[in-house]
């Protein structure tokens, strides 16, 4: 039997849930004792309503289900989410359809302001092996067709929309960690570089192996560049080389090593608590301070934009209240929701 909203209503109301949000769609068609369950829980997973936001298009990413070739998952508290690479027999090469997803969870990256740390990883042996050679010819293919009246074309505009993506991976206003479940090659070394901290197994190897194919790392030069520095960028461009975790460790690309997959999780667990005390606009504001500071001399201009930065932070509330409870010895606000690592 399908429940009516009102129904589902007046469940939530002895429930005494009326904080809960929930997708009534999926809630209809279960019965009275696992909706009681899911109040009484309060709220979230499948049931949730992951997001009231829509972004600056009005566009709701929650109302489209992601494609298979990328999974989500967000914790009860909304406060840790999950991307999945999940083409394991195709090695997690990117193809369209995980464009498709990549650039569906980053829109709901955006709309959810209480995610606080997000983890990128992939299912099978491999994190991602880069492009997929399919698609690169699809698109080289496509360069003489489609012709728009600037001159572009089907190839410049996929190359544009992958250079984006990958922007907006980089600025997403969270702590975004890699789980690198295995080795990294290409376009996978370059998701690595976007994340703000990478974790990963002791057996993976990374490689920036596009020369080898007889293309260059262009659109991920950036992000490589930024994380590798150019020495180091320079040596594995033009050599196409792989390297062992340990020498991405020395290179930056990697801050901490594991043994197994349990192992991974557990790290995870440990990032987000350490999370729990960063505030969570402070830690964005911090990420893209790196950002705009990064590689540029110190002048007056630097000089008038770090200080602008500082008196900007301390006139905000989530300030106020971090300095209010170190006077006080308590905990700030923002660590009394819980920052766990999804099932």
């Amino acid at each position: 039997m399908v429940l009516t909203e009102a129904e589902i209503e007046d469940i939530k109301t002895e429930c005494f849930a009326n904080d809960v949000t929930y997708n009534y769609e999926v809630l209809k068609n279960w019965s009275e004792d696992k909706i009681r369950d899911f109040f009484e829980a309060g709220g979230g997973g499948e049931g949730g309503a992951a997001s009231s936001i829509k972004g600056n298009d009005g566009f709701d990413p929650f109302a489209i289900d992601m494609p298979g070739e990328v999974q989500w998952r967000m914790n009860t508290d909304k406060t840790v989410a999950v991307i999945t690479l999940n083409r394991p027999a195709a090695k997690n090469a990117m193809d369209d359809k995980i464009d498709y997803g990549l650039k569906l969870a980053i829109k709901r990256v955006k709309c959810s302001p209480s995610l606080r740390v997000v983890f990128l990883t992939g299912n099978g042996a491999m994190f991602c092996a880069g492009g997929d050679p399919k698609s690169f010819q699809a698109a080289a293919a496509s360069a003489n067709t489609g012709v728009a009246p600037d001159g572009s074309n089907d190839n410049d505009k996929s190359a544009l929309a992958f250079a984006l993506m990958l922007e907006d991976l980089n600025n997403l206003p969270v702590y975004l960690v890699a789980l690198a479940n295995g080795s990294a090659m290409g376009g996978g070394f370059g998701l690595l570089c976007c994340c703000d901290c990478v974790i990963a197994r002791k057996s993976c190897f990374f490689a920036l192996s596009e020369v080898k194919l007889g293309v260059i790392p262009a659109t991920i030069s950036p992000y490589v560049v930024a994380k590798i520095g150019p020495s180091n960028a320079r040596r594995l461009f033009m050599t196409g080389e792989a390297i062992t975790v340990d020498k991405a460790v020395a290179s930056g690309l990697v801050q901490e090593v594991v043994d197994t997959p349990e192992d991974l999780v557990k790290s995870a667990q440990k990032i987000c608590d350490l999370m729990l005390l960063a505030a969570p606009g402070a830690a964005a504001a911090a990420k893209k301070l790196v950002r705009n500071v990064q590689y540029r001399p110190i002048t007056e201009e630097l000089m008038q934009y770090t200080a602008s930065e500082l008196a900007s932070v301390r006139v905000t509330e989530e300030c106020k209240n971090g300095m209010a409870a170190v006077q006080a010895s308590k905990k700030p606000p923002w660590a009394s929701n819980p920052i766990t690592f999804p099932k």
